[in-house]
Protein backbone atom coordinates (compact mmCIF):
# COMPACT_ATOMS: atom_id res chain seq x y z
CA UNK A 1 0.00 0.00 0.00
CA UNK A 2 1.52 3.34 -0.95
CA UNK A 3 1.92 5.73 1.51
CA UNK A 4 -0.59 8.41 0.75
CA UNK A 5 -3.42 5.46 1.01
CA UNK A 6 -1.88 4.25 3.99
CA UNK A 7 -2.22 7.78 5.76
CA UNK A 8 -5.97 7.64 4.09
CA UNK A 9 -6.13 4.57 5.66
CA UNK A 10 -5.32 5.81 9.04
CA UNK A 11 -8.06 9.05 8.81
CA UNK A 12 -10.44 7.00 7.92
CA UNK A 13 -9.72 5.06 11.77
CA UNK A 14 -9.40 8.95 12.81
CA UNK A 15 -13.03 9.97 11.64
CA UNK A 16 -14.16 6.85 13.24
CA UNK A 17 -12.69 8.65 16.55
CA UNK A 18 -14.98 11.73 15.75
CA UNK A 19 -17.93 9.83 15.10
CA UNK A 20 -17.55 8.05 18.64
CA UNK A 21 -17.12 11.20 19.64
CA UNK A 22 -20.61 12.44 18.85
CA UNK A 23 -22.19 9.49 19.91
CA UNK A 24 -20.41 9.59 23.21
CA UNK A 25 -21.56 13.12 23.78
CA UNK A 26 -25.40 12.56 22.28
CA UNK A 27 -25.68 9.41 25.17
CA UNK A 28 -24.42 11.33 27.97
CA UNK A 29 -26.99 13.90 26.87
CA UNK A 30 -29.86 12.29 25.82
CA UNK A 31 -32.07 9.05 27.20
CA UNK A 32 -32.02 6.32 25.09
CA UNK A 33 -35.33 5.50 24.60
CA UNK A 34 -35.20 8.90 23.00
CA UNK A 35 -32.12 7.73 20.78
CA UNK A 36 -33.52 4.62 19.77
CA UNK A 37 -36.32 6.63 17.90
CA UNK A 38 -36.78 9.18 14.94
CA UNK A 39 -35.09 11.87 16.83
CA UNK A 40 -38.01 14.38 15.67
CA UNK A 41 -38.20 15.94 18.72
CA UNK A 42 -34.81 16.21 20.45
CA UNK A 43 -34.23 19.12 22.88
CA UNK A 44 -31.76 21.25 21.76
CA UNK A 45 -28.05 20.18 21.39
CA UNK A 46 -25.98 21.12 24.78
CA UNK A 47 -22.57 22.98 24.43
CA UNK A 48 -20.61 19.64 24.71
CA UNK A 49 -22.97 17.61 22.30
CA UNK A 50 -23.27 21.12 19.62
CA UNK A 51 -19.32 20.50 20.06
CA UNK A 52 -19.11 17.28 18.60
CA UNK A 53 -21.44 17.30 15.95
CA UNK A 54 -20.57 20.40 14.59
CA UNK A 55 -16.63 18.44 14.59
CA UNK A 56 -17.83 15.73 13.16
CA UNK A 57 -20.04 17.76 10.30
CA UNK A 58 -16.55 19.35 9.94
CA UNK A 59 -14.95 16.34 9.33
CA UNK A 60 -17.22 15.21 6.93
CA UNK A 61 -16.82 18.25 4.37
CA UNK A 62 -12.77 18.00 5.21
CA UNK A 63 -13.05 14.12 4.04
CA UNK A 64 -15.36 15.51 1.05
CA UNK A 65 -11.87 17.12 -0.39
CA UNK A 66 -8.89 14.65 1.12
CA UNK A 67 -10.73 11.44 -0.20
CA UNK A 68 -10.50 12.10 -3.93
CA UNK A 69 -8.03 13.78 -3.11
CA UNK A 70 -5.98 10.92 -2.44
CA UNK A 71 -7.37 8.72 -4.70
CA UNK A 72 -6.99 10.88 -7.80
CA UNK A 73 -3.39 11.23 -6.77
CA UNK A 74 -3.24 7.46 -6.59
CA UNK A 75 -4.69 6.45 -9.70
CA UNK A 76 -3.18 9.28 -11.85
CA UNK A 77 0.15 8.33 -10.83
CA UNK A 78 1.03 11.69 -9.27
CA UNK A 79 2.19 10.47 -5.75
CA UNK A 80 4.97 12.34 -4.50
CA UNK A 81 6.92 13.26 -1.54
CA UNK A 82 4.69 16.22 -1.51
CA UNK A 83 1.44 14.32 -1.38
CA UNK A 84 3.06 11.95 1.07
CA UNK A 85 3.78 15.33 3.65
CA UNK A 86 0.24 17.05 2.57
CA UNK A 87 -1.67 13.43 4.05
CA UNK A 88 0.73 13.50 6.80
CA UNK A 89 -0.12 17.31 7.85
CA UNK A 90 -3.47 16.73 7.48
CA UNK A 91 -3.94 13.59 9.30
CA UNK A 92 -1.92 14.82 12.12
CA UNK A 93 -3.90 18.84 11.92
CA UNK A 94 -7.36 16.84 12.03
CA UNK A 95 -5.99 14.34 15.28
CA UNK A 96 -5.57 17.90 16.73
CA UNK A 97 -8.45 19.28 15.82
CA UNK A 98 -10.75 16.86 16.96
CA UNK A 99 -9.90 17.74 21.15
CA UNK A 100 -10.04 21.24 20.24
CA UNK A 101 -12.62 21.76 19.12
CA UNK A 102 -14.33 18.95 21.67
CA UNK A 103 -13.15 21.36 24.68
CA UNK A 104 -13.97 24.36 22.98
CA UNK A 105 -10.19 25.77 22.42
CA UNK A 106 -10.93 28.92 20.11
CA UNK A 107 -7.83 29.80 18.46
CA UNK A 108 -5.81 26.48 18.79
CA UNK A 109 -8.66 24.75 16.63
CA UNK A 110 -8.42 27.37 13.56
CA UNK A 111 -4.91 27.17 13.55
CA UNK A 112 -5.05 23.55 13.51
CA UNK A 113 -7.87 23.38 10.98
CA UNK A 114 -5.40 25.93 8.55
CA UNK A 115 -2.87 23.43 9.29
CA UNK A 116 -4.77 20.99 7.12
CA UNK A 117 -6.20 22.90 5.06
CA UNK A 118 -2.79 23.88 3.76
CA UNK A 119 -2.21 20.17 3.93
CA UNK A 120 -4.67 19.47 1.28
CA UNK A 121 -3.54 22.36 -0.55
CA UNK A 122 -0.50 20.74 -1.08
CA UNK A 123 -1.68 17.18 -2.49
CA UNK A 124 -4.10 19.35 -4.71
CA UNK A 125 -1.49 21.91 -6.02
CA UNK A 126 0.38 17.92 -7.28
CA UNK A 127 -2.78 17.30 -9.29
CA UNK A 128 -2.87 20.02 -11.20
CA UNK A 129 -1.22 19.81 -14.35
CA UNK A 130 1.51 22.29 -14.28
CA UNK A 131 2.49 21.11 -11.39
CA UNK A 132 5.85 19.46 -12.73
CA UNK A 133 4.59 15.94 -11.75
CA UNK A 134 5.02 13.10 -14.59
Amino acid sequence: MSVELSWLSATVALFLVYILGEVVTGNRQYALKDLLGPRDALAPAGPAYGRAKRATANMIEAMCLFVPLVLIVETAGRANEWTALGCAIFFFARLVFAPLYWFGVPVLRSLAYGVGAAGLVMIFLQVLPFSGVN
